[in-house]
């Protein structure tokens, strides 16, 4: 029996909490926007993918990461790399992946946390 999930638009909203202490500094370039608390939005689409293969789930966690960056470009200071930065966007992605809720999506993103590259090759291989 097909899901109903699998043949709809679907979207994810990346949100990034007031709780990291910082605000949108500009937010009108693609994507991105603010919610009604002034914490920076971006909408990733993944409609066109397929979350039961591996090439599916890499190209929507490309998309979280250029996302998870888009909305802590706020804490971009004179370091691009900040401890406060990294943290804002592993957030970001985290979040987007518990919202999504597909397994294989959540396997990837567990083995790429982890720095499991050898795990990440055997979860392709199995596809």
């Amino acid at each position: 029996m097909h899901t109903i999930v699998t043949n709809t638009a679907r979207a994810l909203t990346i949100c990034i909490a007031a709780s990291l202490g910082f605000s949108a500094a500009d937010a009108s370039a693609g994507n991105l926007s603010t919610d009604r608390s002034g914490a920076p939005t971006y909408v990733v689409r993944f409609a066109d993918l397929d979350l039961s293969r591996i090439d599916g789930v890499t190209k929507l966690y490309g998309r979280l990461g250029h996302a998870g960056r888009a909305v802590c470009d706020a804490l971009v200071t004179t370091q691009w790399f900040t401890q406060e930065y990294r943290a804002c966007v592993d957030k970001a992605i985290a979040d987007a992946v518990a919202i999504v809720n597909r397994p294989l999506l959540t396997q990837y993103h567990q083995l790429r946390t982890k720095g499991d590259k050898a795990g990440i090759v055997q979860l392709a291989k199995a596809q």
